[in-house]
């Protein structure tokens, strides 16, 4: 796998596990750095370009020393390995440095967003409007019937299914979606390689139905840190999200009321009468009803328009000028949707300037939202997008 980013490059080398006896920076020790590294006026890339010895000696952390900084920059040759494998296995990796990374992420996480994710499929379904379904492993029939059926109503109204690869809903709904047709996210806690070459999920995948992602080393096997932590995740890629099932305790509990405290995406609740159930608790607590005919509803636009008290509240760790690059990526989008248009006439039709607009059309093309029409004068139009594209 040739990476020619270098802040991706040293990003990796600084957080990816390689081999046994690794140490690499955790999400957090990794989010200080950056930070200090951009209030130096610096990138992860300068490590690699300079002086790093120079660098690092002026940080100070109680946790990250400059020596372990040194290190994990020295192992090119682990990287080089381990990357040729996983790409073997048909992973891919990217950074917080990469443009496909997922901007809902970025959004909503801010420096508590995992600076590396592993995958496979097609990353364009990270940027699917999707509905988060979270539930227990161990749930009745009933519940399983109906999950699989909602995993196929939202494939067939255009959404994507996001969920977390785990036994019981969370699975009976990813393959409602992919039964259906449908593009499905699946965040992984554990054995993303064992997955990704799994009969399961692999015709799936070639079929870029499914992509399965992970913030986690590709053959760490399950630890229920990693299952608790990754919930966080399914919330904040998708734009809604539905509890089918949930305990007083445990995953799918703890991941909902991390959901409703940070207000990342609105929380419908299958109400239940189980005593054992923690559905009502959580209704309580600001989730909301599930209709009880969704299944045979036509429109499901309604998960995604819900009273504005409980909507999702702005993410303080966004900056003015993202939330504003974020605006205008969508102007864009919508402007040349069905249309081929130059930079100028762009630029006219949303009435802002066109040095912004290059730039962020430019953007565009990387991630390969516009496609690029090599006439004269130069134009750009939107790209054909996949079920479920938001």
């Amino acid at each position: 796998m040739n990476i020619t980013n270098l802040n991706s490059q040293a990003i990796i080398l600084l957080t990816a596990y390689f081999n046994k006896g690794d140490k690499p920076l955790t999400i957090t020790e990794y989010g200080r750095f950056a930070q200090w590294l951009r209030s130096e006026g610096m990138t992860p890339a300068d490590l690699l370009q300079n002086n790093p010895e120079k660098i690092v000696d002026g940080y100070e952390d109680k946790k990250v020393t400059g020596e372990r900084i040194l290190s994990l920059l020295e192992r090119g040759n682990a990287m080089a390995i381990a990357m040729q494998k996983w790409q073997n296995a048909g992973i891919w990796v990217i950074t917080r440095a990469d443009d496909e990374y997922p901007k809902r992420l970025k959004k909503r996480m801010g420096q508590k967003c995992p600076p590396i994710l592993y995958g496979a499929g097609n990353k364009k379904i990270l940027r699917t409007k999707g509905v988060a379904i979270i539930g227990s492993r161990d749930v009745s029939d009933a519940d399983l019937d109906f999950t699989f059926k909602l995993g196929e109503k939202l494939a067939l109204s255009g959404y994507s299914v996001v969920s977390g690869a785990a036994r019981g809903v969370d699975e009976a709904s990813m393959m409602g979606s992919i039964h259906a047709d449908g593009t499905t996210i699946g965040v992984v806690a554990d054995g993303l390689m064992q997955k990704t070459l799994s009969k399961k999920y692999r015709d799936a995948i070639m079929n870029n139905n499914l992509v399965l992602i992970s913030p986690y080393y590709p053959e760490a096997r399950f630890s229920v840190g990693n299952a608790m932590g990754r919930n966080k995740y399914i919330y904040a890629l998708a734009e809604s999200s539905i509890v089918v099932y949930s305990g007083l305790s445990g995953g799918t509990w703890e991941g909902a009321k991390e959901n409703l405290k940070h207000q990342w995406v609105p929380l419908f609740v299958k109400e239940k009468i189980d005593e054992r159930s923690g559905n009502s608790k959580l209704l309580e607590m600001g989730g909301l009803p599930l209709d009880k005919d969704i299944l045979d509803r036509e429109d499901m636009e309604f998960l995604f328009v819900v009273p504005k008290s409980k909507n999702v509240s702005e993410d303080t760790s966004v900056t003015g000028e993202n939330r504003e690059s974020i605006d205008l990526e969508e102007k864009i989008l919508q402007v040349v949707k069905g249309r081929k248009l130059t930079i100028s006439e762009i630029a006219s039709e949303i009435d802002e300037e066109e040095k912004s607009v290059k730039k962020v059309v430019e953007t565009l093309v990387k991630t390969k939202e516009l496609q690029k029409h090599r006439n004269r004068p130069l134009k750009f139009s939107r790209i054909d997008k996949l079920p479920g594209m938001a």
